[in-house]
């Protein structure tokens, strides 16, 4: 299964064996068969919703992003049997073990980038994973397009100024 490694604008590495839940199966199934999740580990749920820890063994913090990968909001230390709302306009969730939200000091408005994709046998979890069916997105990358704000679109060179003539009625004199 393809894994990625999960980084903020600035650096910080989130996770760094990110597996994909792309079919209804897997996004469903999510966490639930898994004991614990491993501090360098996640599930990224693409498309992302509300999220719930019904029959889950083990706490997990919850980051849920938008299409940019911008984190639009935080669930920290989500406990089992939990249902977590997501924000409007979540396209992906991320999972991550407990804690991981803090020992990484992410807050709303970051941007999480995709550092690397990984088929490296030698790069992948430690723990056995369940076995699902490949998945459609297995075979894409994430695919996101990124909108800068304001302040740094006004840095790009700017478009000549058009000539701008007001037309004016020619006045009548009566």
């Amino acid at each position: 299964m393809r894994t990625l490694e999960l980084r903020t604008a600035d650096g910080r590495c989130v996770a760094r064996h990110v597996q994909m839940a792309c079919s209804f199966r897997s996004r469903c199934v999510g966490l639930l068969r898994r004991r614990n999740i491993p501090e360098q580990e996640g599930l990224l749920l693409v498309p992302g919703g509300s999220v719930h820890t019904l029959g889950m063994r083990f706490n997990i913090d919850v980051v849920f992003l938008n299409r940019q990968m911008r984190v639009l909001r935080l669930a920290e230390n989500v406990a089992p049997w939990r249902i977590v709302i997501a924000p409007k306009d979540t396209t992906r969730v991320l999972e991550l073990a407990a804690g991981k939200i803090a020992t990484t000091r992410l807050t709303a408005g970051t941007y999480l980038i995709v550092d690397r994709f990984s088929d490296d046998p030698s790069e992948r979890p430690t723990i056995k994973q369940p076995r699902v069916n490949h998945t459609p997105c297995e075979r894409l990358p994430i695919q996101f397009s990124l909108r800068l704000p304001r302040a740094v679109r006004s840095l790009q060179p700017c478009r000549p100024a058009r000539d701008a003539r007001v037309a004016t009625k020619p006045s009548v004199e009566s």
